[in-house]
């Protein structure tokens, strides 16, 4: 009897049936990676203009004089001795910039940001720092002869040594700021707010004091007792 041509249809569906299992039960494959990420392009450093993102540059001693850099965002960016003649700074960003011994004479920096820069014995004669925020800068042997600083924020900022005859800071918050031995004469201080401030040594002939907090936190229409 021939067994063979009748076991191969069943053989043949075995096969098959296992075929179709396979392909059905195997745990599926891993599914394909797609990034959400967005890669954010290069910082360009060369560029030169209003708004322009400069942020952690290296623009160490270049010539920047009359450069138009308002609203740039130059936080982190590395300008030591650069040189910033009457430069354009309106509202730029300039938080932990390095700018030691930078040249900042007649620039316009009306509220810039330099929170926490370095800005050691930076030249800011004739400059206009109205309304800007420099929280915890370090101003220490700064020249800020006859700059306007009327409203600024100088929180914690150290100004040991800096020579401000002349300057504007009416109105300007200089809590616990450090003037230790700084040259303060004929400074405005109308109003301003030196609560906690550091005096020792600090030089406040000719200054002006209308209604201005002391840094014992007296309010005071004469010269402080510093």
């Amino acid at each position: 009897m021939n067994v063979v041509p009748r076991l191969w249809p069943r053989a043949l569906l075995v096969v098959v049936l296992f075929g179709a299992c396979v392909a059905a039960c195997a745990p599926p494959g891993p599914a394909p990676i797609t990034s959400t990420t967005t890669i954010p392009a290069a910082v360009d450093c060369s560029l030169r203009t209003a708004g322009a993102d400069l942020h952690g540059c290296d623009l160490r001693g270049e010539n920047l004089s009359n450069a138009d850099l308002a609203g740039a965002n130059l936080s982190g960016a590395i300008l030591v001795s650069t040189y910033l003649y009457l430069a354009d700074l309106t509202n730029a960003d300039l938080s932990g910039a390095e700018m030691s011994n930078a040249n900042l004479q007649g620039a316009v920096m009306i509220g810039a940001k330099f929170s926490d820069a370095n800005l050691s014995s930076t030249y800011f004669f004739m400059a206009n720092l109205t309304g800007a925020t420099l929280v915890r800068s370090n101003l220490s042997n700064a020249n800020l002869q006859e700059s306007l600083l009327g409203g600024a924020d100088l929180t914690g900022a150290n100004l040991s040594g800096s020579y401000a005859y002349g300057s504007d800071l009416s109105s300007a918050i200089l809590r616990s700021a450090n003037l230790a031995n700084a040259n303060m004469q004929n400074v405005n201080f109308s109003q301003a707010d030196l609560t906690g401030a550091n005096t020792s040594g600090a030089y406040f002939f000719g200054s002006t004091w209308m209604n201005t907090t002391c840094p014992n936190g007296v309010a005071l229409s004469a010269e402080c007792l510093v």
